[in-house]
């Protein structure tokens, strides 16, 4: 060989890689590519979950303004203010969401609230003119636009401004192929002002001892109300009577919050079908009386909101879950929302408590909480986390009666 070739061959091989060479270096770019895929999935999960975190908690201080808003304004009679007759009730129940009038065992109950608040003059003059229309409208149903709102607008001059009316805020199913999901309506009303319940029939739904019944059918009450909130998996109000020691001891028992009110006590809440057993009730004898009235010092809100509707789901449900069993088992369970310590999730219609998270499992479930029921859930069903607001609201017109 000439020293020509073996210079030749020298630089062909220090110009070239071994097999080796290149199984070694294929594999520290595989390593860094899986390391950088996993980096950035990281990185997109921890957007999404920020992202969806900073969602529901911008809805849920939206939930909260809205329901601080409205309950700020319920009145009442206090002491040393008593007038001739009750005007200033404040009924809370514990009824079927959507108030059927023959609630399946399976209905989840939820807080129904009716009670006297001030008005603001935007929202009484509203209500005027939908008053004086109706009353227009009755007397003569072919009465052309242009002279319908001139006459409501003459009308309106000699209508007073009281400041005074009512509230009614009531759950109801979300529409949609979701069960879980409801929406919180509300219907604000001038006092006496009676609604249409049929063909000639009117009446003051603050008169009816139980809304959805026959003298106060659903359709009627949903066709007076608007959605405040949507997109909510829960509801609910608890109230500090006169003896109430702590908001965490258990409702209806002694030192408790109380789950239902009648500031009359005019024995409406006499059992689970009114709406409740009000401890202070006093029977249809006090309806009319008010030197008995009595008011919680305070309204505890619970409310818990949802993503929206058609958003991603937290989890799904991997098999088939009994009404009995204890253990739920999920698609992901490491990209489940839920604490791994415990808490609530939602599936259908039916709140569900978990003590811990294993893996993909929810172990120790305890079935049918919140009001609701224990059922089936369908493989792939949809496991609801969302997030709580809760706050209390102070009522300044407490009043209390010791002499039961």
């Amino acid at each position: 060989m000439t020293t020509t070739q073996a210079m030749a061959g020298g630089r062909a091989r220090s110009g070239g890689f071994t097999l080796i060479e290149l199984l070694v270096v294929m594999g520290l770019l595989s390593g860094f590519l899986v390391m950088l895929v996993q980096l950035v999935d990281s990185g997109v999960r921890m957007f999404r979950e920020g992202e969806l975190g900073q969602a529901l908690a911008d809805r849920a201080s939206q939930a909260q303004r809205v329901l601080a808003d409205e309950l700020t304004a319920i009145r009442g009679t206090t002491i040393g203010r008593d007038r001739d007759v009750v005007d200033d009730r404040l009924v809370v129940q514990v009824l079927p969401i959507g108030l059927p009038s023959k609630p399946d065992k399976t209905i989840a109950r939820a807080s129904v609230l009716r009670a006297s608040v001030q008005l603001s003059v935007e929202r009484e003059l509203a209500l005027i003119d939908v008053g004086i229309t109706a009353r227009l409208l009755a007397a003569d149903p072919n009465l052309a636009e242009a002279e319908l709102a001139k006459k409501v607008a003459e009308l309106r001059r000699h209508e007073p401004l009281r400041g005074l009316g009512q509230l009614l805020l009531l759950p109801w199913r979300q529409a949609g192929d979701d069960e879980a999901l409801l929406e919180l309506r509300a219907g604000w009303f001038l006092p006496g002002q009676a609604i249409p319940i049929a063909e000639d029939r009117f009446v003051d739904p603050f008169t009816v001892p139980v809304p959805g019944s026959p003298e106060l059918p659903t359709l009627a009450l949903r066709a007076v109300t608007m959605p405040v909130l949507q997109d909510l998996l829960h509801f609910e109000v608890l109230l500090w009577g006169q003896t109430t020691k702590s908001w965490t001891a258990n409702p209806g028992t002694g030192g408790g919050p109380f789950v239902c009110w009648d500031s009359a006590r005019g024995g409406w809440l006499v059992s689970a079908a009114s709406g409740g057993e009000f401890a202070l009730d006093r029977g249809p004898e006090s309806g009319n009386d008010p030197r008995d009235d009595v008011h919680p010092h305070a309204i505890l809100v619970r409310c818990t909101v949802a993503q929206a509707a058609g958003g991603p789901p937290e989890g799904l449900l991997l098999h088939t879950l009994d009404a009995d069993e204890t253990t739920l088992h999920l698609y992901d369970g490491e990209a489940f929302p839920g604490r791994d310590s415990g808490g609530y999730v939602k599936v259908g219609t039916e709140w569900i408590g978990y003590a811990e998270r294993d893996g993909d499992k929810l172990i120790g479930l305890r079935r049918g909480q919140r009001g609701t029921v224990a059922q089936e859930h369908a493989a792939s069903a949809r496991v609801h986390v969302g997030r709580m607001v809760e706050f209390v609201v102070p009522l300044a017109h407490a009043k209390d009666d010791w002499n039961d």
